[in-house]
């Protein structure tokens, strides 16, 4: 029998186009690992980006 109470704490959303991670789940990068931020402003509130080598929380 499958065991009904598994949840991820970190999954992709119907249709694959969102990662969530909610309360208690993380992500870890490994070694040679890498997440790539935007180099100009997104204008989507409280999304990251690359502002000249430091990371900013866009204000949108």
């Amino acid at each position: 029998m499958a065991d009904t109470s598994y949840a991820p704490k970190v999954y992709n959303k119907v249709g694959g186009n969102e990662l969530v991670v909610a309360s208690g789940g993380k992500i870890t990068i490994e070694a040679g690992g890498a997440i790539i931020l935007p180099t100009a402003d997104p204008h989507i509130v409280g999304a990251l980006w690359n502002s000249s080598g430091t990371i900013t929380v866009s204000a949108g």
